[in-house]
């Protein structure tokens, strides 16, 4: 069964919703939403399917969210007039293209570009994404001034750097109330629309671009660059200088995409670099000088600044995390036993190359729960955290080379 919710004059704004318990067959929300009449006897949901699909937005936009529990499902979406960003959160994907073979799991988000068929198999999957017309994608890069190919519109994936930082789904968090507000018409939600995809044209790469190098890449290698040289706190021109745009460029990009700008991002990095070591704390003696160490460490020479500047970021002292770090302990059966035991085998394993998988075994848990627990924990991910202890281990090695020269 279909509920839906239609007016011309808003450009289509409408609800849809399609479940296997309103009678909806799995095969009308390719017909309805995917223009799908010519290869609808292709899809399949096994009868153990359960599963709901909704639909919110206008003609330019949309969001949706699928649940499809204790079941598999598959078909062909076909070219189509809109491009597809979307998550999992659960669940395991296939995509068969006519070059090749993806499989998305619950993580990064992925795009599908709209010139691009593919067919598909899914098990037990929940998915959350947005579709953007192609038309309207164009429209909102003509008048950001890209240089856009004249044919097909196809899109790279997000580069971990960026995908890491969650811009679209932080995002529409935040204009989301909006957004699935049938009271939001109009000029107001074509506006919000223009957001969405200015962050989507701004973190994916546009293929076929010639020399041009897109915007994502240039965000990309300014994110890089103060990750590298966060402790030397470079300035805004050298950031700039570094991914090749303007500093006015680089302002504008990190506002539209980051909701920043590149001194707030690479200070706050700087505080999340020493939030990260002092979780790493190992035993009790020396709390306020170890915090010290570490603040200078990170370029924070002010203690009295730095302090408000943490508490301002994590809601507590610097020295109250180190000590609640340190008071974890695995008789105590609190989660961060698990975080800290899979830090453990970071620090053991730091020249090695680790994947997600390992560290999560080490630590007893799912991948997926590792990595809600270390960024609730740590404000990380596992991999981001490996990637920290090897550096450090690096700069520690170099620093006793140049002791002992």
């Amino acid at each position: 069964m279909i509920s839906t919710m239609t007016d011309p004059a808003t450009n289509g704004f409408r609800r849809q919703r399609f479940a296997d318990g309103d009678g909806s067959d799995y095969s009308d929300i390719f017909e309805a939403e995917y223009h799908g009449s010519d290869f609808a006897s292709e899809t399949f949901a096994t009868d153990d399917t359960r599963y709901e699909y909704t639909v919110v937005g206008d003609d330019d936009l949309t969001l949706r969210t699928m649940r499809a529990e204790g079941g598999r499902r598959g078909g062909v979406i076909g070219v189509r007039d809109d491009h597809v960003v979307f998550w999992l959160t659960k669940g395991r994907l296939e995509m068969h293209f006519a070059d090749r073979t993806r499989v998305v799991e619950p993580g990064s988000p992925y795009i599908a570009s709209a010139s691009e068929a593919y067919r598909f198999e899914s098990d037990g999957t929940v998915y959350n994404g947005v579709h953007i017309a192609d038309s309207f994608l164009r429209t909102v890069g003509r008048d950001l001034g890209y240089r856009l190919p004249d044919g097909p519109l196809l899109f790279d994936q997000q580069d971990d750097v960026i995908a890491r930082r969650e811009p679209l789904r932080h995002l529409i968090g935040e204009l989301g109330p909006a957004l699935v507000d049938d009271r939001v018409v109009g000029p107001m939600r074509t506006a919000l629309n223009r957001r969405l995809a200015i962050v989507i044209l701004d973190t994916f790469p546009i293929r076929n671009r010639g020399d041009d190098v897109p915007v994502a890449n240039r965000l990309r290698d300014a994110i890089r660059y103060v990750e590298q040289h966060a402790a030397e706190r470079p300035a805004v021109s050298d950031i700039a200088a570094a991914c090749g745009l303007s500093q006015r460029g680089l302002q504008d990009v990190f506002a539209r995409t980051l909701d920043s700008t590149p001194n707030r991002f690479l200070r706050e990095h700087r505080l999340d670099r020493v939030r990260s070591e002092l979780l790493l704390a190992d035993d009790l003696a020396g709390v306020a000088s170890s915090v010290a160490v570490v603040a200078r460490r990170w370029g924070f020479t002010n203690p009295g600044r730095f302090a408000s500047a943490y508490r301002e970021r994590f809601g507590e002292d610097p020295a109250t995390t180190r000590r609640a770090s340190l008071s974890a302990r695995p008789d105590g059966g609190r989660a961060s036993w698990r975080v800290r035991r899979a830090v453990a085998y970071i620090e053991q394993h730091a020249a090695e190359d680790l994947s997600l998988q390992d560290i999560a075994d080490a630590a007893g848990v799912l991948p997926r729960r590792l990595q809600q627990l270390f960024r609730a924990e740590r404000g990380q991910s596992p991999m981001a955290c490996a990637r920290a202890i090897r550096a450090a281990a690096e700069r520690n090695a170099a620093d006793g080379t140049r002791e002992i020269a």
